[in-house]
């Protein structure tokens, strides 16, 4: 029997450190990722639990994909997914929007960071500032507003629990449309980190929405979730940005589907779409997380709810919306808008 436990992070420094903080713990082969055929291989002939080490500019759901897809030896798991933080370069990383080439996918360091975050199961941080018990405490709110789901430890906690570890993806920002939270809502700063949802029903105006972006970004650290725009009303759009902005067709909404559809999405949305459907809207709606020091979510929110189409607007119709002035399309601002892959149904 073998376990794999994955260890992520951008920092190669700070990753080493924690590996070995883990394998003082529970004793493991450690090896470096090469390839999962590689790995599996090892871990057939390994009579024990191995810790891998990927790069820097991999993320755990990546690995939770290939792995799904994969034909693991008998007696081979995936165990839980843990990333390593450094304490120092947390922030100036997760608003840092230099892309890096070896990426591939046009990512920048600060959507690798968040993602790492996000996607893992366990989060250790590193190199806490031992004179500043604020601003430790501050970083571990930080994370935990990032990733409620996930663990937080520190290198200097002994024994990290066995928390529940997921074997395929659940993106954090799609998690909504199955009916899971994509962040807390704590609008009362807790060490000056807020973290705020926004929900509603009513589609965005996409042209209000394009020149509110400025504003709302400039308010938040992190922001994840979908949305529908009334130029749009067949498609989820995924929404997030931490240093760079990112709009794209998630799936399609379940209300323009007919039965025989509905069978090809996950249960859990099915069951979501039901227990929340609405007699004009079906299942479409809003559900946004944003995170941020200092952030002002009655700000935030009456910012947003100004986008919203108004009652006259709303009465056109679809064949109305969809006439409405829509500057998503281009790279404006800023904003990166991504058609691949296609939608479909999550």
């Amino acid at each position: 029997m073998a376990t794999v436990t994955p260890l992520f992070g951008f920092w190669p420094h700070v990753t080493g450190t924690v590996a070995h903080r883990l394998l003082a713990d529970r004793p493991s082969r450690l090896i470096t990722w090469s390839t999962l055929d590689d790995l599996l291989t090892i871990a057939g002939r390994h009579n024990g639990d191995l810790l891998v080490v990927f790069p820097e500019t991999w993320e755990p759901d990546r690995l939770r994909l290939d792995w799904a897809t994969a034909d693991p030896p008998p007696g081979v798991s995936l165990g839980r997914t843990v990333t390593a933080v450094a304490a120092d370069l947390l922030l100036d990383a997760l608003t840092n929007e230099t892309v890096l080439p070896e990426a591939g996918d046009g990512r920048g360091i600060g959507d690798i960071v968040a993602h790492q975050i996000e996607q893992a199961d366990t989060i250790v941080l590193a190199d806490l500032p031992g004179d500043d018990p604020w601003e430790a405490d501050r970083l571990r709110v930080l994370l935990h507003r990032l990733a409620p789901w996930a663990a937080v430890l520190t290198t200097a906690d002994t024994h990290p629990p066995a928390v529940a570890h997921r074997p395929v993806p659940l993106t954090p920002v799609t998690r909504g449309l199955r009916g899971r939270t994509v962040g807390l809502h704590e609008p009362l700063p807790v060490n000056g980190v807020v973290s705020s949802v926004f929900k509603a029903r009513r589609p965005f105006h996409p042209e209000r929405l394009h020149a509110a972006l400025d504003d709302v970004i400039d308010q938040v650290l992190r922001s994840r979730g979908h949305l529908w725009l009334a130029s749009r009303p067949e498609l989820v759009m995924s929404w997030e940005s931490a240093a760079t902005p990112h709009l794209a067709p998630a799936s399609v909404w379940l209300a323009g589907l007919g039965d025989e559809a509905w069978q090809t999405v996950h249960a859990e949305r099915r069951i979501a779409a039901d227990l929340d459907w609405d007699p004009y809207y079906g299942d479409r709606h809003h559900h946004l997380a944003f995170i941020g020091f200092d952030l002002d979510p009655v700000r935030l929110h009456r910012t947003l709810t100004a986008c919203l189409l108004t009652d006259s607007e709303l009465s056109r119709g679809e064949a109305g919306w969809r006439r409405l002035p829509d500057p998503f399309p281009h790279t404006t601002g800023g904003l990166t808008v991504r058609v691949d892959p296609p939608p479909h149904p999550v």
